[in-house]
C-alpha cells in the first residue's frame, strides 16, 4: 500500500464518519413529538331532524300543523353550506371522521293567523376525539294585524322562523361551545 492509498483511504475513513455523525447514526435522538394540529372539518354530518321530548311528553306530528322537520333540516343546510365544503346527509363509509350535528324540536307553538309562531330546538355537535356541545335555540314570531289577509294561516310566519332557527344554527357552529342559548339569534 502506498502512502497515496494510504491517505486516500484516511480521508474517506473521516469523510465517512463525518457524514455518520450528521445522519445522528452514531447517537441517535429520537424525533421530536409535535401536538397534532387541530382537525379543521370541512364537512359534517347532518342525519333528519327529529322530534323531542317537551316537558316529558315525547313530540310528534300531531304536535306539529306545519311540518317543521324538514324545511328546518334545508335551512340548517343551507347556511352550513357557507362554510362546510359538504353537507353529508347520514354517517357512512369514510365519514366517521366529520361532526355529526343532531337536531331535536323540543316545542312548536302555533295557534291561529296573528298568533305566535314559536320553534325551539336542542342541537349535539358530536366530534371525533371531543366531548359533545349542546345548543338550544328558540325563534318566535307574531305576524302584525296589518299584515293578516285572508290567506294568512297558522304556518304564515314559519319559514321566518325556520330560517333564522337555521341561522342560529350556523352562528353556533362557528364556536361551537357547550350550552349555548339563543332566544331570536341573541
Amino acid at each position: 500500500m502506498t502512502a497515496r492509498q494510504s491517505v486516500r483511504n484516511m480521508c474517506i475513513a473521516m469523510a465517512a464518519s463525518s457524514i455518520l455523525a450528521a445522519c445522528g447514526s452514531r447517537d441517535p435522538q429520537a424525533p421530536e413529538q409535535t401536538p397534532p394540529a387541530p382537525v379543521a372539518y370541512n364537512a359534517v354530518t347532518l342525519p333528519p331532524v327529529v322530534y323531542g321530548h317537551y316537558q316529558g311528553r315525547q313530540m310528534s306530528e300531531s304536535d306539529d300543523a306545519c311540518g317543521v322537520p324538514d324545511p328546518l333540516r334545508q335551512a340548517v343546510q343551507d347556511q352550513l353550506k357557507a362554510r362546510y365544503e359538504v353537507v353529508l346527509p347520514v354517517p357512512g363509509t369514510g365519514r366517521e371522521a366529520a361532526p355529526l350535528l343532531k337536531i331535536e324540536i323540543m316545542d312548536i307553538v302555533t295557534v291561529s293567523a296573528g298568533g305566535p309562531t314559536i320553534v325551539a330546538i336542542h342541537a349535539v355537535l358530536e366530534r371525533p376525539g371531543m366531548p359533545a356541545a349542546q345548543f338550544k335555540g328558540l325563534r318566535q314570531m307574531h305576524t302584525r294585524a296589518s299584515d293578516i289577509t285572508a290567506e294568512t294561516t297558522e304556518c304564515s310566519s314559519m319559514d321566518a322562523v325556520i330560517y333564522g332557527l337555521g341561522a342560529d344554527v350556523a352562528k353556533w357552529m362557528l364556536e361551537p361551545v357547550d350550552g349555548v342559548s339563543l332566544v331570536n339569534g341573541e
